[in-house]
């Protein structure tokens, strides 16, 4: 039984690692008909940079103009209790947060290339 659970926590390690340096891609087009790519690094482990490096590989030397930049963090655990009592005593609401998922994104556009194409994800 030691086994199994040694390797399911090995197995949810791996997992957790091989997606702590992701950043999802996606081709979009700008209001003035250009094209653009929006990029995601979500994760508590996985920094803004992570983004930028995505960018960079994307748009090569040529580089690339940040359109936006975007970043919040959204609780998914959350519980509320109200406090009541007599005129003179402290009454109110509290919250508590059990967690939260981290998002970030970018989006950019490449700057024009003297030649090559866009490397595919």
């Amino acid at each position: 039984m030691n086994i199994v659970r040694h390797a399911v926590t090995l197995s949810v390690a791996t997992l957790a690692l091989a997606m702590a340096g992701c950043a999802i891609t996606k081709e979009t087009h700008m209001p003035d008909g250009s094209k653009g790519y929006s990029i995601s690094c979500d994760g508590a482990a996985v920094g803004i940079n992570v983004c930028f490096e995505k960018a960079g590989d994307l748009c090569g030397a040529s580089g690339y103009d940040l359109v936006t930049r975007e970043g919040q963090i959204i609780p998914f655990g959350v519980s509320s209790a109200s406090v009541y009592g007599t005129p003179s005593q402290i009454q109110g609401q509290s919250f508590a947060t059990y967690g939260s998922f981290n998002s970030k994104s970018i989006m950019i556009r490449c700057r024009n290339r003297t030649s090559g194409s866009v490397p595919e994800n």
